[in-house]
């Protein structure tokens, strides 16, 4: 036999049964898989536990590591609530954001996408409020929660008023941009109190640095100055007619009749159109922001 012939046949031997032996667990391990994936159904609607120790908790575990905890914990959370297949996932909704944002409560992402979550999968508007309000305690300089806050009372809860307080906050902010200004006084022009609104438009019409800033103010204070003319105007050309049981011909008429000493124009410094035949004042521009809201 050629020397070391018998050395190398030994080696092509233990090397088979090490294949054969990879192989037969490979064929074991897909099986296994097998039966259990037909088990959990993945694709399948189920049921999850979930049991989740306090933030704190967590945060005290970590060893100083608690940023890295709260991002483990928050791409889980991504994860998990995109898995539709849960039914119960909601469950654990509140629970699961409160734990990550106590153990970093200084990291924003999770407050927003929380929030999201809640809204748009959950429909759970309240739940959101309370973890936005949560981020803007921890957050003080941060306009963002509010605003969404805001942005979520106006848009799901129709209640204007309360997202007329969160906007007001979050535009007393130092950071915050032009546009939550804007809505926050687009508000107050909602909750009806014109001299507060008027005061607030023109403050950002006289500040404004951009076109849509300004055209945005001058709109909102035509409309406001044109729903305190236009019923005075209409009374008056009311009164006219009951005294001389005719319309006027014009607006000019209530002036020559005293009337109205002086006529309104509206922001734009032009007349009120006025029809003769109906008797009926409009203004040339007409914004129904509170129509349907």
């Amino acid at each position: 036999m050629t020397p070391g012939l018998e050395g190398r046949s030994g080696e092509g031997v233990k090397g088979l049964w090490l294949a054969l032996l990879a192989l037969a667990g490979l064929l074991l391990g897909a099986g296994l898989q097998q039966r259990y994936d037909t088990t959990v159904r993945y694709f399948g609607d189920r049921d999850a536990f979930v049991s989740l120790p306090a933030g704190r908790t967590i945060k005290t575990l970590s060893f100083g590591y608690h940023n890295l905890a709260a991002d483990l914990l928050f791409i889980w959370s991504i994860q998990f609530y995109s898995t539709p297949q849960i039914r119960n996932r909601f469950e654990f909704l509140e629970r699961v954001f409160a734990a990550i944002t106590d153990i970093t409560p200084s990291y924003r992402d999770p407050y927003i996408v929380g929030a999201m979550i809640m809204v748009f999968e959950a429909q759970d508007v309240r739940m959101a409020l309370r973890l936005l309000e949560k981020g803007a305690r921890y957050n003080p300089d941060e306009w963002r929660f509010e605003q969404e806050a805001g942005f979520y009372a106006f848009k799901y809860l129709k209640d204007y008023s309360l997202a007329e307080r969160y906007y007001s906050r979050a535009a007393a902010k130092p950071d915050a941009p032009v546009y939550v200004k804007r809505w926050n006084a687009h508000l107050v022009y909602l909750r009806d109190d014109p001299a507060l609104a008027t005061r607030m438009w023109l403050d950002i019409y006289r500040n404004a640095q951009d076109t849509l800033t300004r055209d945005s103010a001058f709109n909102h204070l035509y409309q406001i100055k044109a729903e305190a003319d236009l019923p005075k105007l209409q009374g008056q050309v009311q009164e006219y007619r009951r005294r001389f049981r005719r319309l006027p011909a014009a607006l000019a008429d209530l002036a020559a009749s005293g009337l109205a000493p002086e006529l309104p124009r509206d922001f734009a410094g032009k007349p009120y159109l006025y029809d003769p035949g109906s008797g009926r004042v409009t203004a040339q521009r007409i914004f129904n922001w509170k129509k349907k809201r």
